[in-house]
């Protein structure tokens, strides 16, 4: 992280424009280019129509960017450093317990599958027909019906309470 800080605060350093050099090519594309009318309270730094209306007022479109993507700003972001810090053998002794780890409970529903699937590969909807299988009953082993329609059932006995 310190040697990050460092690198975009010299690389903040050499930008002498107001804007950031992304910001200043996406306003310098939006130049050419036709399309979202709103893109402005989105992104921050305008779209076509905005830039077609104040370059035919003859002002700098860079000038109406928020302050967001001002190069000062950036450079307030990385202007902090990070103090480097003892390693965990130079600190001080002391006598308390160490925390323990949380109590691993098993969650309720089914546990969820390891590995997560990507959008693109299949989700396994298919389903095999069961057109021209035959039916067989467990009772009976006739084919044909099945057990709810099986002609050698008993019939339930009715609970009722008098």
């Amino acid at each position: 992280m310190m040697d990050r800080i460092y690198n975009m605060k010299l690389k903040g350093q050499q930008w002498g424009n107001h804007i950031c050099p992304e910001i200043r090519d996406k306003v310098n594309l939006l130049k050419n280019l036709k399309g979202i009318i709103r893109l402005w309270h989105l992104n921050g730094y305008g779209c076509d129509h905005f830039v077609a209306s104040i370059s035919f007022l003859n002002r700098d479109a860079e000038a109406y960017v928020y302050n967001m993507f001002s190069t000062t700003t950036f450079r307030k972001a990385y202007n902090y450093r990070i103090a480097p810090m003892n390693s965990s053998d130079m600190w001080p002794e002391i006598n308390y317990t160490p925390p323990l780890p949380p109590i691993i409970r098993r969650m309720p529903g089914r546990p969820a599958t390891k590995r997560k699937k990507s959008t693109t590969e299949n989700t396994g909807t298919h389903r095999v027909s069961k057109d021209g299988k035959k039916m067989i009953c467990s009772i009976c082993k006739e084919i044909g019906h099945n057990k709810a329609t099986c002609p050698q059932r008993r019939p339930q006995k009715l609970n009722v309470k008098k």
